[in-house]
């Protein structure tokens, strides 16, 4: 007798290929230009989505059952690093949220590219805004580079996996 589950596998399609990015960039909506190639970004260390689980109990003639259910949906959460240099972008993007300014949710893509330049995957931010903005760990007189790391906050995440060879 033949598994059912054995010959599935075997139909399994195979030709998809790993992402891998040299570079991370965030291009804000409006403002995608030759000459505004966005914030880079060296590293991508996460992109968060959660669903919490909600306990559901019932009751009926044979006894009580629990179920878990769909519960709140948490923001989705996107965390980059980059070294620290002149652009004062993302530093002013953060102040408008310190300060309550509403503009401040702005949507925007995170463009993965490769060494060549070449997009290779892009997810959509909408009403993205920095949650967290850390700096850290640089000595004066010391060779490493200074690090920012920002953690951004969105309503939704969407992935556009179309591969292009804009940069």
């Amino acid at each position: 007798m033949t598994n059912p589950m054995r010959s599935q596998t075997a139909k399994l399609d195979t030709t998809n290929t790993l992402v891998s990015a040299a570079r991370f960039v965030i291009q804000f909506d409006g403002q995608n230009s030759p000459t505004n190639n966005g914030l880079a970004f060296s590293e991508l260390t996460g992109i968060t989505s959660e669903v919490e689980v909600t306990e559901y109990l019932s009751s009926n003639g044979s006894g009580i059952s629990l179920s878990k259910q769909f519960g709140k949906t948490k923001p989705a959460t996107v965390t980059l690093k980059r070294g620290v240099d002149t652009d004062l972008t993302l530093w002013s993007w953060h102040q408008q949220v310190l300060r309550g300014d509403p503009a401040a949710k702005k949507s925007c893509s995170l463009i993965l590219l490769d060494s060549a330049g070449l997009q290779k995957q892009s997810y959509h931010l909408l009403n993205a805004w920095p949650q967290k903005l850390d700096i850290g760990n640089f000595k004066a007189g010391g060779s490493d580079a200074a690090v920012a790391t920002v953690v951004i906050v969105c309503e939704q995440i969407d992935v556009d996996n179309h591969t292009s060879g804009n940069k």
